[in-house]
């Protein structure tokens, strides 16, 4: 006898039980009236077994069961009675396999619902398995003592925190687990889970095996972002080249999504047609790309997706947008509102959990779901608007949150000719008059940001002080108009998407939006000249401004618009380490070109320092023929200091193909250092960088020519100005060095000071394998090999695939397998670091080949 609604419902610690049909996407688009049949007879096995075994189902979504059992081992009798009986069953339409997955923990039990990690941890946990297949946690398979299982093994599950021992019941064999390799998937992590989509979550996955493009659209704030995540979560194990999310939502203009999107794929682009070399890179991907939030771009964005429709191959584009892209070979989801007319309905659900996460005393009951459920009808049933609402169950009562919206939306009594938008405005409208006037002004104010924000800005664009505006922003965040979203270790704060639509809205209508503005740039203009125009790099400004290439972006932009080219320019050359530490060399390249035709005449000084770092930025993309373009400009510029930069630069490009030319030209640098007239900050600033690059060009040509000692002491030289913005290549040069000259002890203690930049490329992976190998420890070398595989395959720093490639050269040859390490270096390629590079002609010595 099944447990009755309200009774016997399992609390405290519940062991869960999640099941799920293999292929069931296929199955329906296949036959409907088929499926259908054979549900039936499904959902009669499962819930008998469950519901026998004293089990509570409180979710069935489409063709799942979720349900909680108060004993482990009546969990893990039913998961056993049900299998065999549906593997006898007599199936009126396709034969069904389910597989299933248990777990065990302490949980929260609200309205008929679970709530906590240990209810995500066993969808997880279910969605690893097979077909037939039955998997346990060990918590599980120690409570219920069961012997019949077969080890699977530690692994880790998208979205739980610690990696869990997974174990099978029974032997028989079946494929590798669906657990996740995260380094194919660059999808963020959803702070709370989704509620009320699951059968629009198949129908998209269906969508996904008829098209390669397939459209969402819907009003802002209908969950568009969180159910594109949620589609790509689930499709992650059948893409074998990844899932990568393309967030537009920064993107200023049309012309920049080709960039953005080469971005969320981990690509860097070169001068040429960006959107071919994109198609390239994904003509024989089995990769699903999600471009979300497409609206504002929408004709280039368009343009785009034509033009990946038009090359056939594998991979596949699940887009979001408010509308459509109207072209051949889309097909289009519209996301609806959710259903608000019963307790069980997904937006009372949405409501209840947003409620209790503010207000754990919050519980739905007879004398109020009637309430709750007329206040998520007027809400339209959108998510972001339920939201909204569920987060003022702190100060009002449900009563009193009704009656509010009974006197907001007056202007909605024209029912159905009224658009949802205008439904989701009032109740912005709403939360926005909720604010006293400071906070409004506050509040409009952040519309000017973008990908976040920190404390400082606030205060510098709210002209407060920080601790008025560290206040007010407190208060936002309770109010949930603004979320926190640390990223690394520095504390920031973002806008949803729609608040900040709403936000950039109020901030027009008030006329103050050039006010702020200009504000916004005088600030990111302030921390980037922190240290003056500067040439030579230092990485303090670019650790303080790392994540703030977005803001300092639009901040550029702001300035070009109103022609404040010095501006603009001293903004970009003064930060240009944020944008390297952000991984972010084609953006910065392609300002400081717009910069440096602006400037030539108005300013040579500021005009050199663009130019001097246009060389850098093209290095960094492998892109050496404009890297020579630069510094030829710089051997022209009409400032001595400049033209010393240049030379010095193609001085460095010499080490790599005509060592012999290197003195001679370092003795033109240093020439042109000293035919300079005054010596005063910016000059000292300027010979800095030529000194640097004097250094960068003689510690090269030494490591190639295999004087490693003194490339080891020259780039030690080097590495005791490591805050310089490319000095992490020079701390690996010098061990690498070290590792040539048998000193691999003293290469693993050179890179260890290279861990607080926290980059994310040329860290001292590389180095880490060789010291290791040449210490004979091939295991750990190995540990290290895989990550830096593992990154290079994700595309941020292009120059690291062909260090992955020597690595795995330098790994067969200390097992002996010289042809297998004569293949891999040949096909390595040039875009290396120095280090690597002279390691490599070390290595294709002792092969008897040339690299």
């Amino acid at each position: 006898m099944g447990l009755g609604v309200g009774a016997g419902r399992p609390s405290g610690t519940v062991t869960f039980l999640f099941t799920d049909v293999e292929g069931s996407t296929r199955l329906w688009a296949a036959d409907k009236d088929a499926m259908s049949a054979s549900l039936l007879v499904h959902d009669a096995i499962l819930r008998g077994a469950i519901e026998g075994n004293g089990g509570y189902v409180f979710t069935t979504a489409g063709d799942s069961f979720a349900a909680a059992f108060a004993r482990a081992s009546d969990a893990v009798r039913a998961a056993t009675e049900s299998q065999p009986a549906l593997m006898d069953a007599s199936w009126p339409g396709p034969a069904l396999k389910v597989r299933m997955g248990l777990h065990l923990g302490e949980a929260e039990e609200r309205g008929g619902d679970y709530f906590g990690p240990v209810v995500n941890t066993a969808a997880r946990v279910e969605a690893a398995g097979h077909g037939g297949q039955v998997l346990i946690t060990e918590s599980v398979r120690i409570a219920a003592s069961v012997t019949d299982v077969t080890d699977l093994g530690v692994r880790s599950l998208r979205d739980v925190a610690e990696p869990l021992r997974l174990f099978q019941l029974g032997t028989e064999t079946f494929p590798a687990l669906r657990v996740v390799d995260p380094s194919m998937s660059n999808l963020p992590v959803r702070p709370t889970r989704l509620i009320g989509r699951e059968t629009e979550l198949g129908r998209v996955r269906g969508l996904l095996t008829e098209s390669r493009l397939v459209t969402l659209t819907a009003v802002g704030g209908s969950g568009k972002t969180r159910l594109a995540v949620a589609v790509g979560e689930a499709e992650l194990p059948h893409h074998r080249s990844g899932v990568w999310f393309v967030d537009l939502t920064a993107v200023s203009s049309g012309g920049e999504v080709p960039s953005a999107i080469a971005n969320g794929l981990g690509m860097n682009l070169v001068t040429g047609d960006q959107t071919r070399q994109i198609l390239t890179f994904l003509a024989d991907k089995e990769a699903l790309v999600i471009l979300d939030n497409c609206e504002h771009v929408i004709e280039d964005s368009a343009a785009f997706v034509e033009a990946f429709l038009a090359v056939s191959g594998p991979a596949k584009i699940l887009a979001t947008s408010r509308e459509a892209f109207d072209i051949d070979g889309e097909r289009t989801l519209v996301l609806g509102s959710l259903a608000t007319d019963t307790a069980a309905s997904p937006g009372v659900r949405l409501f209840v959990d947003r409620a209790t996460a503010v207000y754990p005393e919050f519980a739905l009951t007879d004398a109020n779901t009637a309430t709750v459920s007329a206040i998520c009808g007027r809400l339209d049933g959108m998510p972001l608007a339920i939201e909204l609402a569920a987060a003022r169950i702190t100060v009002m009562s449900p009563e009193e949150l009704l009656a509010g919206l009974d006197d907001r939306f007056q202007l909605l009594s024209g029912g159905r000719r009224r658009s949802r938008q205008r439904t989701l405005e009032a109740t912005l409208d709403w939360s926005y008059d909720l604010l006293d006037p400071d906070e409004q002004r506050v509040f409009r104010a952040l519309g000017v940001f973008v990908d976040g924000f920190d404390l400082d800005a606030v205060a510098a664009v709210t002209a407060l002080d920080r601790r008025h505006a560290t206040g007010h922003i407190g208060t936002l965040q309770a109010k949930s108009l603004v979320v926190r979203a640390d990223k690394r270790k520095a504390t920031r704060f973002r806008l949803l998407e729609t608040v900040k639509a709403y936000a950039e809205d109020r901030l027009v209508d008030t006329g103050e939006a050039k006010l702020v503005r200009d504000r916004h740039l005088a600030h990111f203009h302030q921390l980037a000249m922190a240290e003056g125009r500067k040439v030579s790099g230092t990485l303090d400004v670019g650790l303080r401004l790392r994540h703030d290439c977005p803001n300092l972006t639009v901040a550029f932009e702001w300035a070009a618009d109103h022609d404040e080219w010095i501006t603009a320019g001293e903004l970009l050359t003064a930060s240009w380490s944020a944008f390297y530490l952000d991984v972010r060399f084609a953006e910065i390249r392609t300002a400081l070109t717009r910069t440096a035709a602006h400037v030539a005449e108005l300013d040579p000084d500021l005009h050199g320092c663009v130019t001097s770092l246009r060389f850098p930025s093209s290095l960094m993309l492998i892109d050496v023929p404009t890297a020579i373009a630069a510094a030829d400009e710089l051997t022209r510029s009409p400032l001595s200091n400049f033209r010393s930069i240049g030379w010095a630069s193609l001085a460095f490009l010499s080490a790599f193909g005509a060592p012999e030319n290197v003195a001679g030209l370092l003795a033109t640098s240093v020439n042109e250092r000293g035919q300079a007239a005054e010596c005063n900050a910016r000059l000292s600033d300027a010979h800095t960088a030529a000194g640097l690059w004097d250094l960068f060009a003689r510690q090269a040509a030494a490591l190639m020519s295999g004087s490693f000692e003194r490339s080891r002491d020259l780039s030690h030289e080097l590495a005791r100005t490591w805050r310089i913005a490319d000095a992490s290549h020079c701390v690996v040069a010098a061990a690498v060095a070290e590792v040539l000259l048998g000193q691999p002890e003293a290469a693993l203690a050179t890179v260890e000071r290279l861990n607080e930049l926290d980059l994310p490329f040329a860290d001292g992976t590389e180095v880490r394998a060789l010291a290791h190998l040449t210490l004979g420890d091939p295991d750990t070398a190995v540990t290290f090999i895989r990550r830096l595989a593992t990154r290079a395959a994700t595309g941020v720093f292009r120059g690291e695939s062909g260090d992955a490639m020597l690595m795995f050269a330098a790994l067969a040859h200390h097992h002996g397998d010289d042809c297998e390490a004569r293949r891999c270096l040949l096909v390595t390629g040039g875009g290396r670091q120095p280090g690597t590079i002279a390691y490599g002609r070390h290595l294709a010595r002792q092969l008897g080949i040339a690299d």
